[in-house]
C-alpha cells in the first residue's frame, strides 16, 4: 500500500471518533507537567499554578499563577501580592468556595513540601499567604490530593509520598481553627499510592478516589471514604461497566451532577502507555463511561492539569509531557453534554497514527514511540532489510494513547542483532505503517 492510500484509509477509519480542538490563545503558560487548576466559579476563571519542566534551562519547577478566563478564552499570567510559594509540581490544590481562595499543600521541587498556602482570588487583589497551622502536620508530600469537606469546614488529605515510599493516610486540616490531625477511619484501608485522584462528592459528602501508584504497582481501583466526622470510613467500591485501564499521573475533577471526570495519565508494564483516554463515572449509579469526543485525538500524555467549567459544561486540560523529554502547553475545552469539543478561531487539527524514533540512527536501547488515537488492536515488530522478522515487540494487544517501547537490540532468541538498517513494522487494525532506523552500535 502506497503512502498516499494508507493515508486516505486512516482518513476514513479515524473520522469523528476523538477531538483535538485547541483552544487559540494569546498566550500561554509555558510548557509543564505535574501543573495543578482549580476553578474560580465566581469569576468565570481558570486558576493554574506551578508545574515542571526538566528541560528549562533556568529551572526545572515553576511558581507561577496563570489565569484562564472562561468568557475570552485567553491565558494570561497573574501577579499576586505577598511572599510566593517556592516552585514545586505533583502538588494538591484545591478550591475554597465560600471564602473564594485556593488551597495549595505540598508537592515537590528542590525538596518535598508539607507547608500550606492561600491564594486570595479577589479580582485585582490577588494575595498569597502562608498558612502555619497547629498540631502535628503530615509529612512532606508530592502527589497527594485534598477535598474540601463543606460540611464540617476541613481540608481532607489522602496519600501521597515523601520520597520514600508512598502513603495511605488521611489527615484533616480545620479550616476554622487551622489545625492539623490525623484521622484514622474504619473498614479496609486503600493500598499506599500517589499521583491518584480524588473528588469530594457533595451529595453523599464522600472523598472518592481513583488510580495512582506506589511506584511497582498501578492502581484502577475506585475508593470511598465516608467523611462524616468522627465516623469516617473507608469502602472500596465495585462499578459496573468496563473500568478505565490501571493508571497515575492523570486529570481528574468532579462535574455535576454526580460524576467523576478522569483521563489521560500513564502507566509502565515492561514500557510506557501514555493514556489519551477521557471517562466518567457516574457516582450516583456507580456506573463507568467511556467517552468519544467528536473530531480527532489528543496525543497521549501524563502529567496534565484539569479543572470543571460548569458554565459551558466543560473539562479545561492542560499540559504535560512524556518521559521527561517532550512537554506541552496545548489547551483543550472538552464539552461533556453533548460530547464535543468547541472549536476556537478554526484551530482544529486532525492527529493520524505515527511512529516516532528517538534519537535516530540510534545506540542501544532504541526508543519507539507508537501513537494509537483511539482503542485498537496493534503489532510492532522489528524487521531486518532482507524482510525477516527480527524481534517482535506487541503482538495483538489492545492500546489507546502513546506506547513507548523499547528495543534492546536483540531478537527473539536473545542474540545481539549486528549494527545496520532495520524496519519498525507498526500494524493497526489492518492499517501497516514502517519507520526506518539504523543501529550503529
Amino acid at each position: 500500500m502506497n503512502k498516499k492510500r494508507l493515508i486516505t484509509v486512516i482518513n476514513i477509519i479515524f473520522i469523528n471518533v476523538l477531538f483535538s480542538a485547541q483552544l487559540k490563545t494569546i498566550a500561554n503558560p509555558c510548557m509543564r507537567t505535574g501543573a495543578q487548576m482549580i476553578t474560580d466559579s465566581l469569576h468565570q476563571r481558570i486558576i493554574l499554578f506551578g508545574g515542571g519542566n526538566d528541560r528549562l534551562p533556568w529551572g526545572r519547577f515553576f511558581n507561577d499563577v496563570w489565569v484562564l478566563d472562561l468568557n475570552t478564552r485567553g491565558w494570561v499570567p497573574l501577579n499576586p501580592s505577598g511572599t510566593l510559594p517556592p516552585p514545586r509540581f505533583n502538588h494538591s490544590v484545591a478550591y475554597y468556595h465560600s471564602r473564594n481562595k485556593m488551597i495549595l499543600f505540598g508537592g515537590v521541587g528542590e525538596t518535598h513540601y508539607n507547608d500550606v498556602w492561600t491564594l486570595d482570588l479577589t479580582p485585582g487583589a490577588e494575595t498569597w499567604t502562608r498558612i502555619l497551622p497547629s498540631g502535628t502536620s503530615p509529612q512532606p508530600l508530592s502527589g497527594a490530593t485534598i477535598v474540601i469537606d463543606y460540611a464540617s469546614n476541613r481540608l481532607i488529605l489522602f496519600g501521597g509520598e515523601d520520597g520514600r515510599g508512598a502513603k495511605n493516610d488521611v489527615w484533616e486540616l480545620n479550616i476554622q481553627t487551622l489545625t492539623w490531625q490525623q484521622l484514622n477511619p474504619t473498614g479496609s484501608l486503600p493500598p499506599p499510592r500517589f499521583l491518584h485522584r480524588a473528588v469530594y462528592d457533595p451529595d453523599q459528602n464522600k472523598m472518592i478516589i481513583f488510580g495512582g501508584t506506589n511506584s511497582s504497582i498501578f492502581y484502577g481501583d475506585i475508593w470511598s471514604l465516608d467523611l462524616t466526622s468522627g465516623s469516617e470510613n473507608w469502602q472500596q467500591l465495585y462499578p459496573s461497566g468496563n473500568p478505565p485501564g490501571e493508571r497515575c499521573g492523570f486529570f481528574g475533577d468532579y462535574a455535576a451532577p454526580e460524576r467523576m471526570v478522569i483521563g489521560f495519565g500513564w502507566k509502565y508494564s515492561g514500557g510506557f502507555t501514555y493514556y489519551n483516554d477521557v471517562w466518567i463515572l457516574h457516582l450516583n449509579n456507580l456506573t463507568w463511561e467511556r467517552i468519544y469526543p467528536t473530531d480527532s485525538a489528543v496525543e497521549g500524555r501524563r502529567g496534565p492539569c484539569g479543572a470543571y467549567d460548569p458554565y459551558n459544561e466543560q473539562i479545561i486540560i492542560f499540559g504535560g509531557d512524556q518521559y521527561s523529554d517532550y512537554y506541552l502547553d496545548d489547551t483543550y475545552a472538552m464539552t461533556l453534554n453533548p460530547v464535543f469539543v468547541q472549536e476556537q478561531d478554526g484551530n482544529s487539527k486532525r492527529v493520524l497514527p505515527y511512529l516516532k524514533i528517538d534519537p535516530n540512527p540510534f545506540r542501544i536501547p532504541c526508543h519507539i514511540n507508537a501513537f494509537v488515537p483511539v482503542p485498537s488492536k496493534i503489532t510492532l515488530k522489528i524487521i531486518d532489510v532482507s524482510g525477516r522478522i527480527v524481534k517482535t515487540l506487541i503482538q495483538d494487544q489492545n492500546v489507546s494513547g502513546n506506547c513507548i517501547i523499547t528495543w534492546d537490540g536483540k531478537n527473539d532468541v536473545g542474540d545481539r542483532s549486528p549494527n545496520g538498517i532495520y524496519f519498525v513494522n507498526f500494524e493497526l487494525n489492518n492499517i501497516v505503517a514502517i519507520e526506518k532506523t539504523v543501529l550503529i552500535e
